[in-house]
């Protein structure tokens, strides 16, 4: 319609600029060629000649409109019917019809009484929104709509493409509605002050403690002041609150710097974990689920933040230093007294390590075996050649004969036949049950123990009935060793299993030159105690030859994308074994000036992995678990399907780049 009239406006223009110079011409001709006698006669024929122009323009013009016009009214009316504008009022509906070049032809009277001057105009220019993305909408899903703003109000636009027709929905209510519902949706946390009988123990001031516990409880105050919440004190060390999503935002924003504030006050003393639930309407559902989000901050460590917002994965706020060993006599012996009294109530055990299980899992799972076999409960140890790493595997094959093998390990084959509703599944060095090494049995077990030393992620068993994770531990093997030792029973270990253990310490540690503490030199010297053979334990944990030239060539080929950060990265074609790739990153973190280093390759035809390591300046596990992996501050890793190597260095450099300054640990006192 407006192509019409921008070409009737310019024949408009063309007729009178000839009628002008016509009119110009024979008046200037008239004045120097005065004895001509016929100018009158010529002014009568131009007049006539061009009024006949005119009429003849003005009647092709008009019919042409009425045309179009009607052809867009009965369009219109074939798509609307004749009666229903009310009904369109009333329910806030516009419909506007477009031409070929997307200009209005016709709107409703909804649209025409909110945009007076729609009619012509091009409805994208006019609405401010993107046609591609509406029509690409869509194409995906049938009836798809965009959501857009004009004039303070809110419309949801879509389009019915065979007739080029649009349709506005004011949503603006609704939208109001939906918002003020959301912000006032209700958030359920936990806070807990994670050491508070460590140091209340280690301070023998009754007065100075006092002050440290007064100022702790002020910023926690402050903190539910500042942010319009409800704190209720439901223990010495722990705190409820609730609190509106609106409120809440605000400290999702600043990523829970009362965690920083307080370990700033208190460099050597208090730190605090949060639990936080959201996104569901029932309070105490969201208090179940802020409860399980603070045990799952207190077991990764502390110092940090857990939210749990309904239907999504778990998310993690801080955790940027490491946890101070914090397990003492008394508590292990609880421990390992309640861990042996739970193996009591059991018809029988099966023990599991994850996949691949290196020297620590195969050494806890013996040791769990040897406190089983104290109190007289049968147990089996889960075991399958092709699961198994490599030098786990030999020296399992070197030091047990077949008929005491069949006794204490079982293949996947046997396993049906042990489990019963009075069997107890021991998860150890792992708490992820998708990476056990019998992944699809561990929902066959109603009840399961889990040991473990490593940071867990967001697949966890719910409601174990034990579960010791002590991520300050260097290995489940020192963990195993304490409980045996420190146990009220006097628990016999043989020289064989004490040798496996003393083995995953060295394995974890490096040979006490990463992550070892007071503990790990304890449970190494009580080891020796039972007689445990440090020179198979060298012997056990040796390279092959072949394996050493893999790890020179993948060492060489590496960059540094960051200055203190290296990548190696193992060819695509080649498969590589996961220790190749863990020891790799072990010497590239051994070079000087690199913080962090991180070795891929491909472990089989269809997974990739990522091993990484710090010299504890970076916190690794939170770089791999943005890749959905996970691990310790100084030692993690993921694994990726379906992917290529340079992919996954590809993603690892941007992770990097998005959260490496985010993961460098802050020192206390610094």
């Amino acid at each position: 319609m407006n192509k019409l009239l921008a070409s009737q406006r310019r024949w408009i223009v063309l007729i009178l600029l000839l009628e002008m110079v016509s009119s110009v011409t024979l008046f200037t001709l008239s004045l120097f060629f005065t004895k001509f006698d016929y100018y009158f006669y010529i002014a009568i024929a131009l007049t006539v000649f061009f009024a006949l122009v005119d009429g003849i323009f003005a009647l092709s013009y008009n019919l042409a409109f009425r045309k179009r016009k009607g052809k867009a009214d009965l369009k219109a009316s074939s798509i609307l019917g004749n009666d229903i504008n009310e009904a369109y009022n009333f329910g806030e509906i516009g419909l506007a019809v477009c031409g070929p070049e997307d200009e209005v032809i016709w709107a409703n009277d909804f649209l025409t009484d909110r945009f007076p001057n729609l009619l012509d105009e091009n409805i994208y220019r006019v609405f401010n929104f993107d046609r591609d993305s509406l029509i690409k909408s869509n194409e995906q899903r049938n009836g798809a709509h965009i959501k857009i703003s004009k004039e303070n109000r809110a419309y949801e636009v879509e389009l019915i493409p065979e007739a080029n027709l649009f349709l506005f929905k004011d949503v603006t209510d609704f939208t109001t509605v939906y918002e003020y519902n959301r912000n006032q949706s209700p958030v359920v946390g936990y806070i807990a002050i994670d050491n508070y009988s460590d140091i209340q123990m280690h301070i023998s001031d009754d007065t100075k403690f006092a002050e440290m516990q007064s100022g702790v409880n002020d910023m926690i105050m402050k903190f539910a002041s500042d942010h319009n919440a409800l704190l209720r004190r439901i223990k010495d060390d722990r705190y409820l609150f609730i609190m509106t999503k609106e409120n809440y935002e605000s400290i999702e924003t600043d990523k829970f710097s009362i965690v920083d504030a307080v370990k700033k006050k208190y460099p050597r003393g208090f730190t605090l974990s949060l639990g936080v639930a959201l996104g569901f309407p029932d309070y105490a559902k969201l208090a179940s689920m802020a409860s399980s989000a603070l045990d799952v901050a207190l077991s990764r460590g502390g110092d940090q933040a857990v939210v749990d917002r309904h239907g999504e994965a778990l998310k993690y706020y801080g955790g940027k230093t490491d946890l101070a060993p914090s397990r003492n006599r008394v508590k292990t012996r609880t421990l390992s007294n309640s861990f042996v009294t739970i193996l009591k109530n059991y018809r029988n055990v099966v023990i599991m390590g994850h996949k691949t299980a290196d020297f620590d899992a195969v050494a806890a799972s013996l040791g769990v075996y040897a406190l089983c076999k104290s109190v007289s409960i049968p147990a089996r140890i889960c075991y399958e050649d092709q699961l198994v790493e490599d030098k786990a595997r030999r020296a399992i094959e070197c030091e047990f004969k077949k008929e005491e093998f069949d006794q204490i390990f079982v293949t996947m084959r046997e396993l049906d036949s042990l489990i019963h509703e009075e069997t107890l599944l021991v998860m150890v060095d792992h708490s992820n049950p998708t990476i056990s090494i019998f992944e699809a049995y561990v929902k066959k077990f109603s009840h399961i123990a889990v040991i473990d030393h490593h940071r867990p992620g967001n697949q966890i068993i719910s409601n174990p009935v034990f579960e010791d994770i002590d991520t300050s531990a260097s290995s489940a093997s020192e963990i195993i060793t304490s409980f045996i030792t420190y146990n009220p029973n006097n628990i016999p270990l043989d020289e064989r299993t004490a040798t496996f253990l003393l083995a995953g310490i060295c394995l974890d540690t490096h040979f006490y030159h990463e992550h070892a503490t007071n503990s790990t030199f304890e449970a190494s010297a009580q080891l020796k105690n039972f007689d445990a053979d440090s020179l198979k334990v060298v012997e056990f944990l040796k390279e092959d030859l072949e394996e050493y030239r893999q790890k020179i060539s993948i060492l060489d080929n590496g960059e540094t994308p960051v200055t203190d950060v290296y990548i190696t990265v193992s060819p695509d074609e080649e498969i590589v074994s996961e220790i190749t790739l863990s020891r790799v990153a072990d010497e590239s973190i051994s070079i000087r000036g690199i913080q962090a280093a991180f070795c891929i390759g491909r472990i089989n035809p269809h997974v990739v992995k990522v091993s990484a390591r710090s010299d504890g300046s970076i916190n690794c596990a939170a770089i791999m678990e943005k890749m959905h992996g996970g691990g310790r501050f100084v030692m993690a890793a993921t694994t990726l399907q379906d992917v290529t190597v340079d992919e996954v260095k590809a993603q690892l450099k941007e992770v990097l780049k998005d959260y490496l300054d985010d993961a460098r640990i802050s020192t206390p006192g610094k």
